[in-house]
C-alpha cells in the first residue's frame, strides 16, 4: 500500500496491532509523534478548508467576516497568555521530575498547578469581558467603523469564555505529552473545526452561531483527553500550594513562556491593525485567508515536529545529557527546515491555482484572491525561518530557558512594528508579511545564537532539576 511505503513500519504495525482502546497510551518516538501531529494538523486544516470556504461563501470578506477575525485576534492573545502551550511545555520537565519519586507526585503537581491557574483565570475573564471594546477600538482593529467593533466586542465576549477550558486542557495534555503519549492530545487538534463548521451548516447561520461554534471546539478539546487520564489513574483535586518547588519551577517557565506567547500573538494584532488601516475590510479578509494557507506548513514542520520533540529534548535536560540534547535538536531543526523549504516552493509556485480552487466562490472574486495570493507568496519566503524559531525556543524551554525566548520575542516584535509602520503607507497590507520576515531574521539570530553558546558551555548549561536555582 502506498500508506504503508511512506509511513514507518513501526508505528504502522503498532496501530495496526494494538487495541483502538490503548492508541491513546502508546508512547511514540518523536519522529512517531511527528507525524501524527502532522496528521493532525493535515485534518484540522482540511476542516479549515472546508470552514473557510463555508465561511467565505456567507460572510465573504466584509464587516462581518472583519469583526470576528478581530475577535479571534484578541481572544487567541489572551488564551495564549494565559493557559496557551507555554503552560503545557513548563509543567512537562517538572512532570518528569515528579515521575521520579512516585505516581502520587504527579497528580499533586497536576492539582496543584490546575488549582492554581483556575484562581488567577476566572477573575481575569471577568476584568476582559469589561474591557473587551477598549481593546478592540484601541488596540486590535483601529481601522474598522464603530458598528464593527461594537459586533466585535460581542463576539470577542462570546469566545472568552473558552480561557477556563484551556486552562485544564493545557494542563491536562502535558500529562501525556510528558509519557511521549501525543494521540490524544493530536486528535485534539484534529477535531479544532468541526463545531464551527457544523454551525454553518445551519440552515441560517449568523457570525454568533460561529463564535459559539469555536466554543464548542475547545470543550471537545478537553473531554477527548478523559480516557488517557484514566488509564493513568490521574487523581486531580483542588490543592492549594504555591510554596512546592515543581509548581515554582512551572511558574518560573510558565509565565515569561505565556508572555512570550502572548507576543507572538501581538504579531497578529499588529498585522490585524495594520491590515485595517484606511477603514477597508478587504486587506484584513486576504491576509486572514493568506495565512490560513501559510501557516498550515509552518505547524507542520515547526510546531508538530517541535511538540513531538520537546519531552525528549526535556528528558536529556533532567539527565543532564549535554551531547544527546545537541544531538537532537539540530537533527529536528535540520529535518524541520528542510521541509518548510520545499512547503515555501510549493506555495510561491502553485499559491494562486489553490487560492482559485478553494476560495474563489460567492463573494469572494478574483481581485481577493489576487491580494491574497500576493501576500502568501511573501509570507512563504520566511518558513524555514519560522519553524527553526518555534523549534529552538521550545529547546530553550526544556533547558529551564524561558527568558530568552521571551527577549527575542519582544525584539522581534519591535522590529516587526517598525518594519511595518515605515512600510505601509509604500506598499499597504503587503507591508504585514514583509514586516514578518524582517522580525523572523532578527528573532531566528537571536535563539540560535544563544543556544549554541549554552551547548557549548562545558557546565552550567542548563537549570531544570537544578537545586542550587533559586525556584
Amino acid at each position: 500500500m502506498l500508506f504503508q511505503k511512506y509511513f514507518p513500519t513501526t508505528i504502522w504495525h503498532r496501530l495496526r496491532t494494538v487495541p483502538l482502546r490503548e492508541w491513546s497510551t502508546l508512547p511514540l518516538s518523536t519522529a512517531e509523534g511527528s507525524l501524527i501531529f502532522m496528521a493532525a494538523f493535515l485534518i484540522s486544516a482540511a476542516l479549515g478548508v472546508v470552514r473557510q470556504i463555508l465561511f467565505n461563501a456567507h460572510f465573504g470578506i466584509g464587516e462581518e467576516a472583519a469583526a470576528l477575525y478581530a475577535a479571534f485576534r484578541l481572544s487567541e492573545t489572551i488564551s495564549t497568555l494565559i493557559a496557551g502551550g507555554a503552560l503545557t511545555n513548563a509543567l512537562v520537565p517538572h512532570l518528569l521530575l515528579a515521575a521520579r519519586t512516585q505516581q502520587r507526585a504527579i497528580s499533586l503537581l497536576v492539582s496543584r498547578v490546575l488549582t492554581l491557574m483556575l484562581v488567577v483565570v476566572i477573575p481575569i475573564t471577568f476584568i476582559l469581558w469589561l474591557a473587551a471594546p477598549p481593546l478592540l477600538r484601541w488596540f486590535v482593529a483601529p481601522g474598522l467603523d464603530p458598528q464593527t467593533q461594537a459586533l466585535a466586542t460581542l463576539l470577542t465576549r462570546i469566545m472568552l469564555a473558552e480561557l477556563v477550558l484551556l486552562v485544564a486542557e493545557g494542563v491536562l495534555s502535558a500529562v501525556l505529552i510528558a509519557r511521549g503519549q501525543f494521540f490524544l492530545p493530536a486528535a485534539g487538534i484534529a477535531l479544532r473545526n468541526t463545531m464551527i463548521i457544523l454551525s454553518l451548516l445551519l440552515p441560517e447561520p449568523t457570525i454568533i452561531t460561529v463564535a459559539i461554534g469555536s466554543l464548542g471546539d475547545s470543550v471537545i478539546q478537553l473531554l477527548i483527553l478523559i480516557p488517557g487520564l484514566w488509564h493513568h489513574r490521574l487523581h486531580v483535586r483542588p490543592a492549594w500550594q504555591i510554596n512546592d518547588p515543581l509548581v515554582r519551577g512551572t511558574l518560573r517557565l510558565a509565565i515569561p513562556g505565556a508572555i512570550s506567547g502572548a507576543i507572538n500573538y501581538s504579531n497578529a494584532i499588529v498585522d490585524t491593525a495594520v491590515a485595517s488601516l484606511g477603514g477597508q475590510a478587504a486587506g484584513l479578509g486576504a491576509m486572514h485567508n493568506a495565512l490560513l494557507l501559510g501557516h498550515l506548513p509552518q505547524r507542520l514542520c515547526g510546531i508538530a515536529i517541535g511538540q513531538a520533540a520537546f519531552p525528549y529534548l526535556a528528558a536529556a535536560a533532567v539527565s543532564r545529557d549535554r551531547k544527546l540534547f545537541q544531538q537532537r535538536w539540530l537533527t529536528t531543526i535540520t529535518t524541520a527546515a528542510f521541509l518548510a523549504t520545499m512547503s515555501a516552493l510549493a506555495l510561491i509556485g502553485g499559491g494562486r491555482w489553490l487560492i482559485r480552487l478553494i476560495f474563489e466562490r460567492g463573494a469572494f472574486d478574483s481581485a481577493a484572491g489576487d491580494l491574497t495570493f500576493a501576500i502568501l507568496q511573501l509570507f512563504a519566503l520566511g518558513l524555514p525561518i519560522y519553524v527553526i524559531v518555534e523549534i529552538t525556543g521550545r529547546a530553550l524551554v526544556a533547558l529551564g530557558d524561558a527568558r530568552t525566548p521571551l527577549l527575542a520575542n519582544g525584539v522581534q516584535l519591535l522590529t516587526r512594528i517598525g518594519v511595518a509602520t515605515l512600510l505601509w503607507p509604500i506598499v499597504g497590507v503587503l507591508a504585514v508579511p514583509i514586516a514578518t520576515v524582517a522580525s523572523g531574521i532578527v528573532e531566528v539570530s537571536i535563539l540560535c545564537g544563544i543556544l549554541w553558546r549554552r551547548l557549548s558551555m562545558v557546565t552550567d548549561w542548563h537549570t531544570i532539576g537544578d537545586p542550587t536555582v533559586s525556584l
